[in-house]
């Protein structure tokens, strides 16, 4: 039997690797804040609720 091995990690390793991702893409800061927010809001939340709550940060 295969034994598989554990990642651990944070939710601040996980914001810093978004932020950076998201970077490459959309150059303006706030508006790599807004992207990021909106997809730890779509991961953390049943779907639906980030869809729901995005009009409202535009």
């Amino acid at each position: 039997m295969e034994t598989e091995e554990a990642f651990e990690t944070t939710l601040g390793d996980l914001v810093v690797a978004l932020t950076e991702e998201t970077s490459q893409y959309v150059h303006d800061e706030k508006e790599v804040n807004k992207v990021v927010a909106f997809r730890l809001t779509h991961l953390l939340n049943p779907a639906g609720a980030a869809s729901r709550r995005w009009q409202y940060w535009q």
